[in-house]
């Protein structure tokens, strides 16, 4: 079968959805508690994102080469009509991908898609709240390797490291552990411990990802699929299939997983009302959409400004 990222990374029909996983998970790390919220966590002391940026330098993507600026407006749009709208907005996802998968031949590599995509990437930021990369996947298949953009909210991957102390701390990972440093040391740990904190960084309940490294260890093992379910969550691009995790069979949802969908439900709602407004021939576009719904109405913004 063809090598397909979204079938590596931990995508939500991968990470939580993969037919198989290495073995080899400890013990003690698959049954770690969320912490108790941190009494601080170290931060400078007038950090961008806590105060806002003037509306400039919020998704500047009017910065970019003119022949670059519509392939930025196309990527912008695709994250938010995915479930990169819950990384944008709500903070419900530390991390998301699927708007945009690249290969190169190893032995013969031509990069400059690569390059002229992570210019794009450095304009899709506001302050230092959010941070877009490309990410390199450790397996070559057929000697192609393939890439994924990726893109973080910080305070949620900040409070995601928090919450599961032991588990990043075995990597050396702290909350200042820079957003793609973590997804990499993940991406290319050999253990089954990758699915746990792919899962984490995805922003799935604790109860999805512990069942979802249990059952791929025990399907190691004995070669068989452990039944399951999916708990499904809409985006605009689909209804299905974008943001979902795996669940015991006939488990049905917990409040987590209600809670979930709820928020979803009305950073959606909101999104669509705002998107007919802004996307469209002769419309403002993606990033005038991302930049007016984070402001407070003095031109400046902030990530937790966006109401819905």
């Amino acid at each position: 079968m063809p090598f397909s990222p979204i079938r590596v990374f931990g995508l939500p029909l991968i990470a939580l959805i993969a037919a198989s996983a290495p073995q080899g998970y400890p013990l003690a790390l698959a049954q770690e508690a969320p912490a108790p919220p941190p009494q601080s966590v170290t931060a400078p002391a007038v950090s961008l994102s806590a105060r806002g940026v003037p509306r400039a330098e919020c998704f500047p993507l009017e910065r970019l080469p003119t022949p670059l600026r519509a392939r930025a407006e196309t990527l912008l749009l695709r994250l938010l009509d995915g479930e990169g709208l819950y990384t944008v907005i709500g903070g419900m996802k530390p991390m998301s991908s699927g708007y945009g998968s690249y290969q190169i031949t190893v032995t013969e590599p031509k990069t400059e898609l690569l390059d002229e995509t992570r210019r794009i990437l450095a304009t899709f930021r506001c302050g230092d709240a959010y941070y877009a990369e490309i990410l390199p996947f450790h397996s070559i298949y057929k000697n192609t390797r393939s890439f994924e953009a990726v893109f973080f909210h910080r305070p949620t991957v900040e409070k995601m490291v928090a919450t599961y102390p032991v588990f990043f701390g075995g990597y050396g990972i702290t909350p200042n552990t820079e957003p793609l440093s973590i997804a990499i040391t993940l991406e290319n740990d050999p253990s089954s411990a990758r699915n746990r904190g792919l899962g984490y960084l995805y922003g799935y309940p604790k109860r999805a990802v512990d069942f979802f490294v249990a059952s791929t260890d025990q399907q190691a093992k004995t070669k068989k699929l452990v039944p399951r379910d999916f708990f499904q969550i809409a985006t605009f691009a689909s209804p299905t299939g974008r943001f979902v995790y795996a669940v015991p069979k006939n488990s049905g949802p917990t409040p987590e997983d209600q809670e979930l969908r709820a928020k979803a439900g009305k950073i959606l709602a909101a999104y669509k009302v705002r998107r007919a407004t802004y996307i469209g021939d002769g419309k403002p576009g993606a990033a005038a959409l991302v930049r007016d719904w984070l402001d407070d109405g003095t031109g400046m913004c902030l990530s937790e400004n966006a109401k819905y």
